[in-house]
């Protein structure tokens, strides 16, 4: 809204917005305020890394507020840094996981071709340690609900069609042999 005479200040949605953002943390929402092209306006621009929670706070959120004319829903996708610092940390953590004697392994990792997210699968179902992750992510992980059997990083280079990771040394993928138990 704008003062007499004076600049655009902050949207009175603000705080309603906020809330539901807050009650919402599966959404991964965030939440910024801009000036509108002119300075005439404030716009709550709302963004999210998965579609299905934006469309769900396009229906929802509008009818909390009192101007929903000035807001606006975007994907977001985090920044290059950002993806490659999170890789990092997960590549990091599969080379050190048997060393810390780990009782669920991380399998594989690599960005969402869409999102951008770092995508992280687990040897076995692991709902707290799952948690434990995307909570360390920053909203820049998930884990994949479906586990999947174990690959060692020590045959990363190894050529097979079968199976794709990261390579440590960049978020490049490259193709290493899954690894099979009889």
């Amino acid at each position: 809204m704008r003062d007499r005479d004076g600049p655009a200040t902050a949207s009175p949605d603000l705080p309603v917005v906020r809330q539901w953002v807050e009650r919402n943390p599966d959404a991964s929402a965030r939440l910024t305020e801009t000036v509108e092209h002119g300075g005439d306006r404030v716009v709550l621009v709302v963004s999210f890394p998965v579609q299905e929670a934006m469309l769900r706070a396009q229906l929802e959120i509008p009818s909390l507020v009192q101007f929903p004319e000035l807001l606006r829903f975007r994907r977001w996708k985090p920044t290059e840094q950002e993806t490659e610092w999170t890789l990092q940390w997960v590549l990091g953590l599969m080379r050190r996981q048997h060393d810390l004697d780990l009782p669920t392994k991380v399998t594989s990792t690599g960005p969402h071709p869409v999102s951008g997210l770092i995508m992280i699968t687990l040897d076995r179902v692991d709902p707290a340690y799952a948690a434990e992750l995307e909570a360390r992510g920053n909203g820049l992980t998930f884990v994949l609900p479906e586990p999947e059997n174990s690959v060692s990083l020590a045959v990363a280079g190894a050529a097979s069609p079968y199976y794709r990771v990261p390579d440590a040394a960049s978020p490049t993928w490259v193709t290493v042999e899954k690894l099979r138990l009889s």
